[in-house]
Order: structure tokens, then sequence, then C-alpha cells
């Protein structure tokens, strides 16, 4: 009886290129091809972090290689490669093997970089695999706290006579193309006032440089709760109610407007990566994102406020959606032809 059922099990593992088998441990994945079994991953995972150290990508990045290190029977291990809005990070990792021992961090500004082509000749959407999406960042619009502008009505009343300016580090950016997006939407006019780095835009809008303050969440809410801000929307379709300061503050779906993009972060590998050891990583990430420790750690950064965890089809789904909205506005306002 042991011995039919042993004979099942690898006849399953090896014609279907099944991870494990009756009782397994999941630490093992089909090599290439399905010929036997490889002892994948038998050297370190390489983590491609495309953005600087000490970044809310690196931050995020970093964490969850800890914590997926947890799950796998080889290290998960952060490499900084930074430049370009994430290009030389996404550059370095299709210059690696597709064996599964490479895997990149991204977030919309890869989505971003294929609609304005700034890849050139490495594209997220055609040379990269969608692993899963982890975390999804939500985007709160405000003002300085002694602006005249009222609320979000009074900011679509005044946008519509005036132009509305606001602060960022480079045109075409994820800030950029999504507050154009709710311009759009809502008819309003607004103005991009370029600055040389995050510091400086938050300086500006604390200075009353700016009219108003786009950011996560995660990096307004001490501007918020401290008063130096004022919250007038959040792009989302429920209010955030665990936020004693942000509970009254109206979303744009409340307000008639389906824009809800924010930042997101998840992982992709290389085109041609073995189905053995994409499912063997989506499955120890899924492990990572349903542990303890990283609710913990989602629930301090406030990106457990919407659901973060996405397949890899409602993942690669999500791309061509966002795709679609960027290069419509990037067209509208002159970055794209």
């Amino acid at each position: 009886m042991k011995k039919s059922l042993l004979s099942i099990c690898l006849t399953l593992t090896l014609s279907l290129g099944l991870v494990g088998c009756g009782g397994g441990t999941g630490d093992t994945a089909a090599a290439p091809g399905g010929e036997g079994q490889s002892d994948y991953p038998k050297q370190p995972i390489e983590m491609v972090v495309p953005f600087g150290e000490g970044s809310a990508s690196d931050t995020f990045a970093r964490k969850f290689a800890e914590i997926m290190s947890k799950e796998t029977s080889q290290p998960v291990q952060p490499v900084n490669k930074d430049g370009s809005g994430g290009l030389v990070g996404m550059v370095y990792a299709h210059g690696q093997k597709n064996d599964g021992y490479t895997i990149l961090e991204i977030t919309p500004s890869h989505v971003i970089a294929d609609v304005l082509g700034k890849g050139k000749d490495v594209k997220l959407m055609e040379d990269f695999e969608p692993l899963v999406r982890i975390q999804s960042d939500i985007y709160v619009l405000s003002v300085p706290a002694n602006s005249s502008i009222k609320d979000f009505d009074d900011l679509i009343k005044q946008g519509k006579e005036r132009e509305i300016s606001f602060a960022g580090v480079s045109p075409g950016g994820l800030d950029d193309l999504t507050l154009n997006t709710l311009a759009d939407a809502t008819g309003i006019k607004i103005k991009f006032v370029p600055y040389k780095s995050g510091s400086e835009v938050k300086a500006a809008v604390l200075g009353g440089e700016v009219d108003v303050y786009l950011d996560k969440l995660v990096s307004a809410v001490s501007y918020i709760k401290d008063g130096k801000v004022k919250p007038i929307v959040v792009l989302n379709d429920e209010r955030i109610t665990r936020i004693e300061e942000l509970k009254d503050t109206p979303t744009t779906v409340e307000k008639g407007y389906d824009v809800t993009i924010g930042s997101w972060r998840g992982f992709v590998v290389k085109k041609g990566t073995p189905e053995a050891a994409k499912k063997y990583l989506i499955e120890k990430m899924k492990a990572a994102y349903d542990s303890e420790e990283y609710k913990k750690f989602a629930e301090q950064n406030l990106v457990d406020i919407r659901e973060g965890f996405l397949t890899p089809e409602a993942f690669k789904a999500e791309w061509d959606v966002q795709y679609q909205v960027f290069d419509k506005i990037a067209k509208q306002i002159g970055l794209k032809k």
C-alpha cells in the first residue's frame, strides 16, 4: 500500500510539476521541464529593491524578505538597485537568469514607465510575470491648515475658476498622474510645481507655496493629526473610520468620482521562470502575508485598511487597468503623443 501511494505521488509530481506530495513540506520544486525533482531553492533568493535605502518601498521589502525567509528553506536577500524611478532595478533584474533566484519588487512607477516608454528595451508588462501584490496604499488629498479651500466641494469650485497648484519631485510620476486623473474627472484645472526632493515638497505645502498636498496615508497622517494640513478627500470607496481625524473626511466615490488610485507594492519574476519556482514563491509569499508578524507591520504602516493581496491573475489585471488610465492622462497632459 505504501509503495502504491509513493508511486502515485511520484507520477503526479513528474506529470504535473506539483510542489511536494502527500504531506510533504512544500520546500522542493520540480526541475525545469518536469524532469525529476530539484531542491529549489538550493541557494539564496535575491529580492531586487529598485528604490533607495530608507524609502517606504525599501522598508517594506526588507521586512517582507525577513518574514518570507522564515517560510523558505533558503534566505531571501534584499539588494537595492536605485535609480531612474525604479528603472535601474528593473533593468538589473531583467539581466539575471530566469531561474527563480531573482525576484523584483514593483510599484505603479513601473507601469507608468511602460506607458511613457522610459524602459526602452525592457518593459514590465512584456518582460516580467506577476507573482503577487502585497500592499495597497491609500491616497489622501489635503490642503494647508490656513488654506482658503474649505473642503472638496470648494476645491472643485475654485479649481474651475483658477489653476490649483501642487508640488512634486518630477512630472509624470504617480502623484502627478493620479492628481491629473482626479482633475480630469472633476473638471478642475491644476498646475504641477517641481521641487528637488520629497522634503522640499512637504515644506512647500506647509509653507503655503502650493494649494494641495497629495500623499499616501502613512506619510500624511502625522501632518493631519498635528493639524498642519486639513484632509478634504480620501481616494477610496469607503471612509477611514479608525483614524479619528479622518472619520469625517469624504471619499472620492462618495462624492461621485470613481478615482481610487493609490500606490501598491508587489513582486514579479522574469518571463520564462519555471512554473514550479513561481508556485513555490507565491505559496511562501502568501504564507508571509498571512503571518501575524506581517499583519502587525501592515497595521502599523496603515496598509491593512484595504486588501493588499492579489493573485497573479488579479495583479496582472490591475496593471492592464492602470496602464489604460495612465495612458489616457499622459496623452491629455502632453507627456505622451
